[in-house]
């Protein structure tokens, strides 16, 4: 499709808007409301164009481009709408260094100024050099302001934590109020009262706190002006340089800018790329400056001297360390290493515990979701694919959220889901109902009366829409079901829910290891293959924990004792007095009373156990060690360090060289560690050898039946997800200096 832009023949896709098409062609048209990502709202009108054979200005953020349209966006008469229309935006924000004629000069005199609690101008605004209305006022040519200024006098919200709410610089552009329920899912911000005194609140005017936000920043990175503004970013110096790092809270794997000044990190801001295209959660997009270099960071080695921890040299501490862990014998030394880390150094924990301590070895968290996944199939010779890329939810026709917090630990898969359901799919949510609305068609499941009654009692619902005949081991799993069933009224939730996922279209069935851990871990994962193979849905694993899939995959190929080895059992040994040396790295609980003869912690912040430890070896942060992740998708991440490390602090792989080195392993540091797992796991590997598709003939698994039903009807919602769990709703994070900097957090008032 071709049209004319101001005399310029442009091209553009069908669909596009006219806003949309000039942009292509780099033709600059202002916009203060239009966001990528956002539907068309033309609530600013700045946007106005003349389009040949109408007699109106259309908007062209919401007028769609058609073939042979002529279009003009700087004429005369346009250009005089657009003033005026800025002119009516600003007489309730302050403007004065908008159309201030010593604004050229002003950064040699703006020193002077003193600062106060209220903007009163650009000079004094947090968003000065960044703020879309600054940009828009000198694309207009805007000079003066003829219309009486009215300041709203409203006041600033702070009692949020993270960011501030000033709505006196608010231009009710509705960006925030749009993301939060377009993108994110939540609709926590609205238009209240009418008239000139219209505002962006919340419900009844309650804190964030109360109103089931997320924190997720989302508001903060689309408004254009100061309105919204994280606490922590102001007042400070600009940053002189950027850098990219793969977040490393979740294994969501957002890709986030990190806006640098003096190697200090001064903000975090995701990036419009996969997998998170411009999307974070609170601990990405607020978290990470206290990662790094928050309360508690170790920044110098330590040595247990006359009782007491006392700094050292690194010579010293790496010193003590292999003098401690050689004199335990042959099998008395355990090493418990991160499993949140870059797979570079995950390497080198794999490669010591094999190679130089000879003893077992465990990642914590353990990937219990990945552990569960090889059992089942050990035990029926089928495979459950990997998640595949997240932007296939969005394509569902119907999901089932089984016993999964979806928006807290899954943020990125969320906003698919959000996406789906925004497009008509229906929503299953079996255990936990995320807060907010999740469409018109919405079943919610409680599982009280217990996971495999719920799974029989959805699985007979469903036989009777989708009989699954002619499928390997139908009449046996039929068998298995509970003849009476669920009471009639207990029936109508399983009844919904089967309608929408027998319903034409692709249908996903979510879960993580929530849903597969505990006793009854494994036969749930059994009843949920059977479902999906009756509704001929996809299982979606979700993987929590950063760079679990990686992790799992490479110990597996290395066939390391930490492919074997869980936490339990070594945290076994701790209580059985098994160990005479601990090389601990990643989280533990508390091992007082537990501790060994020789404790070794190797961490970035300050813990509990860390206190007991014997040596104390500080690690470098993601953000300074760099590496290479991999995210629930298997889509393979890398970045380079963003800045160098604090104090004495080094990253895992360079100081565990030091320490094979002084145990007699001179070799290790020449293993190459930067890249080696793709050797491992198959040149070029873009998903780190993931199964995305199953293996061999679809058959149904045996199944134990399930006890009687209870009797209790499970709660189901249509068009709701009903009232939220009261204060479990994510009220905002607090980082705590747990091992790593972000293994604990804690949810605060």
């Amino acid at each position: 499709m071709k049209l004319s832009i101001d005399g310029r023949e442009v091209a553009c896709r069908d669909g596009s808007t006219i806003l949309e098409a000039a942009r292509g062609a780099g033709i600059a048209i202002p916009s203060l409301c239009d966001h990528p990502g956002l539907e068309p709202f033309a609530g600013c009108r700045i946007c106005l164009v003349e389009v040949e054979g109408r007699r109106d200005f259309p908007p062209a953020c919401a007028t769609a481009a058609e073939d042979g349209q002529v279009v003009r966006t700087r004429t005369p008469e346009i250009v005089a709408l657009r003033k005026g229309i800025l002119e009516f935006i600003l007489a309730q924000h302050p403007y004065a260094c908008l159309v201030c004629p010593e604004k050229t000069t002003c950064d040699d005199l703006k020193s002077t100024i003193r600062k106060t609690g209220e903007v009163t101008g650009c000079v004094l605004c947090p968003q000065n050099g960044r703020c879309q209305l600054q940009k828009v006022a000198a694309d207009v040519g805007l000079e003066k302001v003829d219309l009486p200024a009215a300041y709203r006098n409203i006041e600033v919200h702070r009692e949020d934590p993270f960011f501030d709410r000033d709505y006196n610089l608010c231009i009710l552009c509705g960006r925030c109020i749009r993301v939060c329920e377009e993108v994110r899912g939540a609709a926590v911000l609205s238009f209240i009262h009418r008239g000139g005194r219209t505002e962006v609140g919340t419900a009844f005017e309650r804190p964030l706190l109360d109103s089931g936000c997320r924190f997720c920043g989302a508001c903060v990175d689309v408004c254009p002006t100061g309105a919204l503004v994280e606490r922590a970013f102001r007042p400070q110096a600009a940053a002189t340089r950027a850098a990219r790092s793969v977040c490393p809270f979740c294994a969501q794997g957002c890709v986030l800018a990190l806006d640098i000044r003096e190697d200090r990190i001064l903000d975090a801001r995701p990036v419009d790329v996969p997998p998170n295209y411009g999307q974070a959660c609170v601990k990405g997009r607020f978290l990470v400056r206290g990662a790094v270099a928050g309360p508690g960071r170790i920044l110098e080695p330590h040595v247990r001297k006359d009782g007491q921890l006392e700094p050292a040299t690194l010579e010293e501490a790496l010193d003590r360390a292999a003098a401690g862990l050689r004199a335990a014998a042959d099998g008395r030394r355990a090493l418990v290493f991160p499993s949140q880390i870059p797979l570079e150094d995950a390497l080198s924990f794999l490669e010591f515990g094999r190679d130089v301590l000879a003893g077992p070895t465990a990642a914590s968290p353990a990937p219990v979701l990945e552990a569960a996944l090889d059992a089942f199939a050990e035990k029926h010779g089928l495979t459950i694919p990997g998640a595949g890329e997240f932007s296939g939810i969005a394509g569902a026709r119907t999901i089932l959220a089984w016993t999964i917090d979806l928006p807290q630990d899954h943020p990125i898969a969320w906003l698919n889901v959000v996406r789906a359901v925004r497009r008509g799919a229906g929503f299953i949510a079996a255990g936990q109902v995320p807060a907010g609305p999740i469409g018109r068609q919405a079943v919610a499941l409680d599982l009280a009366p217990g996971t495999l009654s719920v799974a029989s009692g959805l699985a007979s619902a469903l036989l009777k829409l989708r009989p699954a005949a002619g499928l390997d081991g139908i009449d046996e799993f039929r068998a298995s079901l509970p003849a009476a069933g669920a009471p009639a009224r207990a029936r109508r939730p399983y009844e919904e829910a089967a309608r929408l996922l027998a319903a034409d279209g692709p249908a996903v069935v979510l879960f993580d290891a929530g849903a597969v851990d505990g006793p009854s871990g494994a036969e749930a994962l059994d009843w949920l293959w059977n479902l999906a193979l009756i509704a001929g849905a996809r299982l979606v694993p979700l993987s929590r924990h950063a760079n679990e899939l990686g992790l799992h995959a490479l110990a597996r190929t290395l066939r390391s004792s930490a492919a074997t080895t869980g936490l339990g059992e070594v945290w076994a040994g701790l209580e059985a007095r098994a160990f005479e040396a601990l090389f601990l790295a990643g989280p533990l609980p508390d091992l007082s009373g537990l501790k060994p003869s020789f404790l070794v912690c190797q961490d970035t912040h300050w813990t509990p156990n860390a206190k007991l430890a014997d040596v104390v070896l500080p690690a470098a942060a993601f953000a300074e060690s760099g590496g290479t992740w991999v995210n629930a998708e298997g889509r393979t991440l890398a970045s380079e360090p963003a800045l160098p490390g604090q104090g004495s602090s080094r990253p895992d792989r360079d100081l565990l060289a030091g320490l094979a080195g002084r145990m007699g392993q001179a070799g290790f540091a020449g293993r190459g560690h930067e890249g080696a797992w793709r050797e491992l796991l198959g040149p070029g590997s873009g998903r780190a050898g993931l199964d995305v598709a199953p293996a061999g003939p679809l058959r149904f698994v045996p199944v134990s039946a399930p006890a009687p039903h209870k009797g209790r009807r499970p709660a189901a919602r249509a068009g709701s997800a009903g009232p939220e769990r009261p204060r479990e709703v994510l009220r905002g994070y607090d980082l705590i200096a747990g091992s790593r900097g972000y293994a604990r957090t804690r949810r605060i008032r």
